[in-house]
């Protein structure tokens, strides 16, 4: 079981924990999404020619799209 992280960013009610990994040229990372203590998604991308920086934005700005999209929706895993 994942368990919602310490230290999340916080959006619409949202807990999103990003993680990014360099391994050689390469850089990796997950962003995973939790609304009333429970895990609802992982979103994770990689790449060969981005930094770091570069795909933590990345991921932080498609954990928020996603959580927009709930809310659009009108999902009722976002309150």
């Amino acid at each position: 079981m994942r368990e919602a992280p310490t230290n999340p960013i916080v959006y619409r009610g949202v807990s999103i924990s990003i993680k990014v990994d360099k391994a050689g040229d390469r850089v990796f990372g997950h962003a995973d999404l939790f609304a009333d203590n429970e895990f609802k998604a992982r979103l994770s991308i990689g790449s060969a020619r981005s930094r770091p920086k570069e795909v933590r934005d990345k991921l932080r700005c498609l954990a928020k799209s996603k959580v927009d999209v709930w809310a659009i929706a009108g999902s009722a895993t976002v309150h």
